[in-house]
């Protein structure tokens, strides 16, 4: 729905009180070099670019080397394609890695994608800039990793427990694989304060070294490969807090076991990924089945192996079943459970024991005191996920969405093998997070508000939680029990927020892509809004409800102001500046500065979600044209909206809006005006239906996924009230995803539609 102010011709100025929100941190995002500009969209950030029709007839593996420069490298750097990847939608995502000095630079990462008619749309990363070329390394490897087990301090170490290494082989099906630390020389930052500067990155040794001590933890650690010091370092095993259950809370349930020399273990080989439970006696990891001699494990010391086979079965069924992802990796590695874990002590972690998880047994030898809630489960295989695909590195902002996707997977896995949720984490034994009301639990629902923890200036410990990642998940969280389920109030800064939900069903879709294609190892929320908006974007198109209502939940936790796009202040000489300028929230118009729209036949359009302000200092002249409207899909700003480079018509902006009905309380959807589209997805034909409770004038038309006009099928015209149908011949389109645009006096519904 838009509301539309329509302006010709010479207009007196208005000027207007600047309400609500000031402009906060906009200053973060990083405008985008002036080098890139020729093949970027205007709202670009160097972080997060959208390609215009230039760059998007650019190669993927020639982005980086044409346009070198523009991406702030050098003759010492290149991009190196690491990964591939396709989705259900016929995207291919390109994810390239940083080099310097041929050695790979820590989060130096950028993602690109290309649609499926081969064109790109979009980028998103970091790139390391800056960096201070190195005399080689003085340490050698075995040196490095002196200091670094030093460093450790632990116990004992995963390569000296000959089961686990023996467990390791057989997983891998290498005779030579060791958890025993490989070195590879890499820059990292000494300086790890999220600022990426290049004078704080140091050429080092990097090792992955995993304890069998469970008092110190699996890390990555960096040796600095002149001086011999700790470079940086960052926790690779990922603790969950609370957790626990038993069949005790799900009753009987069917189980899947491995019948060896007569006697049932509790190791599921029914499928390609090998499902495996083992039980640790209340000590630390070690590899011996549960066994039972009848498969029927009903004995009361029986129930929390049982309730560990259905949560692991229940994860793999969950990311198989929705997402066709085999197993955490994707490539039906092994998932392994260490259950029954250290007696007297309380927590679960993915990474503790390499590849895999465990699960502790609490304070009593009661089974309901285990910690392997099917949530609970499910949060920790999806850790495997996360490092498997976005890399989120375990502190800070990175760690908390590290959390935060864990905890929303882990309650969908609970959702798809109970048939229902109860958006808390761990409630079998005792809820310790709230998705509906983080608050409650000490955590908080508003970034930089109530409960939160602040990072800057932290340094990630174990005794603050890496920089607070259990109590700051909660934020992502709680935008997703809102992006499904809806709500309305304000936030802890008295921002007012409305959500309508879209099923968590939706979500959880969004939200996989988001995580899968988009995110990288250290972004923080900001990062997650835009990907969460991109993934929407893709699945169901630009100012679809999809969209418009992730906008909304990320406003609702307040993750919107970090936007350089938030709060818009257009100056200067239009359309010679552009013909278009959308704000997410308000765009004022001269605020201190002059804006003229001059005589031309182009249209100028300025837009926001909540409002447009025209100070003095405003003056369209004779012969000018100009739309200032209120625009829901601004909500979901994270490039200039599709309609950039389309004509009037195209736009659907052919009627004179002058004198528009107002629709503020919406037709479209509600009893007033009910729309189908059949079949979808379609081959040669497919029919819009359109139940019209008065007459209307109607306009249907269809883009591509880029936001191209394709066809119009009812261009502009009055239809009677009643029932409709609009039949579209679509013999002439290619296989893919398209957009089909409804738009009735003025209101707009987009619907995605696929070409089978």
């Amino acid at each position: 729905m838009k509301r539309k102010l329509k302006i010709y011709g010479a207009l007196k100025p208005i000027g207007l009180a600047l309400m609500g929100w000031s402009l906060c941190t906009a200053a973060l995002a990083q405008s985008v070099n002036p080098l890139l500009q020729s093949i970027v969209k205007p709202s670009s950030t160097q972080h997060w670019i959208t390609f215009n029709e230039a760059g998007s007839n650019l190669n993927a593996n020639r982005l980086f080397d044409e346009y070198k420069a523009g991406f702030g490298l050098t003759a010492a750097d290149e991009m190196k394609l690491d990964q591939t990847k396709s989705d259900e939608i016929g995207m291919q995502h390109y994810n390239f890695k940083q080099r310097h000095q041929g050695y790979e630079v820590m989060f130096g990462t950028f993602k690109v994608h290309q649609a499926a008619d081969g064109k790109l749309t979009s980028a998103n990363g970091r790139i390391i800039t800056n960096i201070r070329n190195q005399a080689s390394a003085v340490l050698t490897e075995t040196q490095a990793l002196q200091k670094a087990l030093a460093f450790m301090g632990a116990k004992k170490y995963l390569w000296q427990n000959d089961a686990l290494e023996n467990e390791l082989k057989r997983t891998e099906e290498n005779s030579q694989a060791t958890y025993f630390p490989k070195g590879e020389l890499q820059y990292t930052p000494n300086n790890f304060d999220g600022t990426f500067k290049g004078e704080d990155y140091r050429l080092g040794w990097t090792f992955k070294i995993y304890t069998d001590d469970r008092e110190v933890s699996a890390k990555f650690v960096a040796i600095d490969a002149l001086t011999g010091n700790v470079n940086y370092y960052h926790d690779i095993s990922m603790s969950c807090v609370t957790g626990s259950g038993t069949t005790a809370w799900q009753g009987s349930r069917t189980l899947h076991t491995r019948l060896s020399g007569g006697t049932h273990q509790s190791h599921n080989d029914c499928q390609t990924t090998d499902l495996i439970v083992y039980n640790c006696n209340g000590n630390g990891a070690t590899n011996t089945y549960y066994t039972d001699a009848n498969n029927v494990w009903t004995a009361t010391t029986q129930q929390s192996a049982a309730q560990a086979q259905f949560g692991i079965e229940g994860t793999y069924d969950y990311f198989n079943g929705v997402h066709a992802r085999q197993s955490w990796n994707g490539s039906s590695g092994d998932m392994i459970a260490y259950n029954n874990a250290f007696a007297g002590s309380n927590n679960a972690c993915w990474g503790c024991t390499g590849n895999s998880t465990i699960y502790y047994a609490g304070n009593t030898s009661a089974s309901t005191d285990d910690w392997n809630t099917v949530d609970i489960m499910g949060h920790e295989f999806t850790h495997g996920v996360t490092q498997d695909e976005a890399g989120l590195i375990y502190n800070k902002e990175s760690g908390a969405l590290n959390e935060s996707f864990s905890d929303i997977f882990g309650d969908m896995v609970e959702s798809y093998t109970l048939s229902n949720n109860d958006w808390l984490v761990g409630a079998d034994r005792g809820a310790i997070r709230s998705f509906i009301s983080p608050n409650t639990y000490g955590d908080p629902d508003t970034y930089n508000g109530t409960n939160y923890k602040t990072t800057v200036g932290c340094t990630p410990s174990s005794g603050n939680d890496q920089c607070g990642v259990h109590s700051n998940s909660s934020i992502q969280n709680h935008m997703f029990y809102l992006l499904s389920n809806g709500g309305s109030g304000t936030t802890d800064f008295g921002v007012a927020y409305n959500v309508s939900g879209i099923t968590r069903f939706t979500a959880r879709d969004i939200g996989y892509r988001a995580l899968v294609f988009y995110l990288s190892g250290s972004d923080g929320f900001i990062d997650a809004r835009e990907a969460w908006l991109r993934a929407a974007f893709d699945l169901y198109g630009g100012c679809s409800n999809e969209i418009i209502q992730v906008g909304n939940a990320w406003r609702a936790v307040g993750v919107e102001s970090q936007s350089a796009q938030y709060n818009v202040n257009a100056c200067g000489t239009y359309p010679a500046a552009g013909t278009y300028r959308q704000a997410i929230h308000q765009l004022s118009v001269a605020n201190g500065c002059a804006t003229n729209i001059t005589a031309s036949a182009t249209t100028v359009y300025f837009s926001a979600t909540d409002r447009v302000v025209l100070y003095p200092g405003f003056n369209a002249v004779s012969g000018s044209k100009f739309y200032a409207y209120i625009e829901p899909c601004a909500i979901s700003l994270y490039k200039n909206a599709l309609a950039d480079n389309r004509s009037d018509a195209e736009k659907g902006l052919v009627a004179d809006l002058q004198n528009a009905p107002d629709l503020s309380n919406g037709r479209i959807g509600t009893e007033a005006t009910a729309i189908n589209v059949a079949p979808n997805p379609f081959n040669n034909e497919v029919t819009v239906q359109l139940q019209l409770k008065e007459s209307g004038m109607v306009t249907v038309a269809i883009y591509d996924a880029l936001g191209n006009l394709i066809s119009t099928i009812k261009p502009n015209e009055m239809l009677a009230a009643g029932r409709q149908q609009i039949k579209y011949d679509s013999h002439h389109l290619a296989k893919g995803i398209y957009l089909m645009h409804v738009i009735i006096d003025g209101e707009t519904s987009v619907r995605k539609i696929v070409k089978m």
